[in-house]
């Protein structure tokens, strides 16, 4: 079994030409091309395998006043930058890239889907990626939700796994399941307890769930199962992952994006907050030791 190394982006929410930024200043839309650029050659350096973008690629959906020409315009941008990156990048829908006037995920997928869907499954070095379509909903309405097709489409792919001795890292974009610390349904995905259904036949083999929406960094278990919610890329701490898969481990790094005016000026917005998003040193360097269910921070 050969090593290599992805890398997992989220909450992006690109907005090229934004007049002001949002979250009283939290959030950097004005600066969201910039980040999105520094980003984009931060993993070209990096050099992973492939990316995944865990969604809320632009500010569609509602709570940004885009109009559906801005909407547009954003996923344009998007795809434009998307294509300087030098391996392929794998991309699923969050809740603001749906169309901000019709709830629309049509333009979404014209330009990031894969054969006309939001979600994806494929096999590197015996581990099964499988990414979620979670926005199968009419609009943004803050949580998720995953279809009774797509949880029968899941269901085949872990049984495949199992049936190939593949080991499992599932991604979404809210919340696969509700924690303590995260009980809000906006938070989740709304039917979070049919997915716990399908997947805990196949706890051994499932490495973890990478997920963004929350905008901040927190590993925790659930059931036994592992959660990696990662930073957005829009607001301190400005965090993605690097992830580097070896024969009996899986390390995981956070690095912020190389723009330090950017995150100071998001970075001093709420100073008291901030520990709270950047998360505790374990939320952010941590191993997965493979075929067991040990974590160290």
């Amino acid at each position: 079994m050969t090593s290599f190394k992805f890398a997992f982006i989220t909450d992006t929410h690109l907005y090229p030409n934004a007049t002001q930024n949002f979250a009283g200043g939290l959030q950097q839309q004005k600066n969201s091309v910039a980040l999105y650029e520094k980003m984009i050659e931060q993993l070209n350096a990096f050099d992973p395998a492939f990316v995944v973008h865990g969604g809320d690629i632009v500010c569609g959906g509602q709570s940004f006043d885009m109009s559906t020409e801005e909407y547009v315009e954003a996923l344009n941008t998007a795809q434009s930058l998307g294509e300087r990156l030098n391996m392929p990048c794998y991309y699923m829908p969050g809740n603001h890239d749906l169309d901000p006037e019709t709830g629309s995920k049509a333009s979404y997928l014209e330009r990031f889907g894969i054969n006309g869907m939001g979600s994806v499954s494929f096999v590197k070095e015996n581990i099964r990626f499988i990414l979620l379509d979670a926005q199968e909903v009419p609009e943004d309405l803050t949580h998720g939700y995953v279809s009774t097709n797509q949880l029968a489409w899941v269901e085949r792919e872990l049984k495949k796994a199992a049936d190939y001795g593949e080991e499992i890292f599932f991604f979404s974009h809210q919340l696969p399941f509700p924690s303590v610390e995260f009980q809000g349904i906006g938070s989740r995905i709304a039917n979070s307890a049919e997915i716990l259904e399908i997947v805990a036949p196949f706890e051994k083999q499932i490495l973890g769930f990478f997920c963004g929406h929350q905008h901040l960094n927190r590993v925790f278990r659930e059931q036994g199962l592992l959660c990696i919610v990662t930073s957005g890329i829009i607001c301190y701490p400005m965090m993605w992952r690097q992830v580097h898969v070896y024969p009996d481990r899986v390390e995981v790094n956070s690095v912020p994006v190389d723009l330090p005016e950017v995150l100071a000026e998001s970075e001093a917005v709420n100073p008291d907050n901030n520990l709270y998003l950047s998360g505790r040193p374990r939320d952010q360097e941590f191993t997965i030791h493979r075929k067991s269910n040990g974590v160290n921070g």
